[in-house]
């Protein structure tokens, strides 16, 4: 058996990143934790709800690994914050992303499908870079952050911790986003 992984998150990000992992294949996929949803209801594949958010003796006991799939920045961040003091959080990154040379990715980082991450890049700790997402070279991506479906970053920018962009965002080179 290799590294378990729970996904905290069972709404539609959670299923995303479910995918991600599994197309990975670096991690075996345990189940979900949410806080809202009933133990035992089907997320997706026959994968369920394992435990909720308060579960923690269970959620110790079955995973090595975690992965926060919520989109709300803030809650994401607070869960993030939680449980990486009880478990190593993961770092997803679909198969089908291109990952230029002195990429920097860090823990809790969730790189989706079709992304382009251009050299000398840094994204930093939990962070999500959505489908189709494009960030130039030289770009530092700070901690919480979500870059949005078809998002496009510009060469040399910055974007600061909590920010989320719209879908399909064009945020021009040298960005200084606050």
């Amino acid at each position: 058996m290799g590294s378990r992984i729970v996904i905290i998150g069972s709404g539609g990000h959670g299923k995303v990143v479910f995918d991600a992992i599994k197309a990975q294949q670096k991690y075996d996929i345990v189940g979900f934790v949410d806080h809202a949803v009933i133990v035992d209801t089907i997320v997706i594949d026959n994968y369920k709800v394992i435990a909720q958010q308060n579960d923690i003796d269970l959620i110790l006991k079955n995973a090595d690994f975690f992965i926060v799939a919520i989109g709300n920045n803030i809650m994401r961040e607070q869960v993030y914050n939680l449980f990486k003091s009880l478990l190593k959080p993961a770092t997803i990154i679909h198969p089908s992303s291109i990952i230029g040379s002195n990429v920097r990715i860090e823990e809790g980082v969730v790189i989706l499908a079709n992304s382009v991450l251009n050299a000398n890049s840094n994204i930093r700790e939990n962070s999500i870079v959505n489908a189709g997402v494009i960030v130039d070279h030289d770009c530092e991506i700070c901690n919480s952050v979500h870059l949005s479906i078809g998002t496009i970053v510009g060469s040399n920018s910055l974007i600061n911790k909590g920010y989320m962009t719209t879908i399909g965002q064009n945020l021009n080179s040298f960005s200084n986003i606050i």
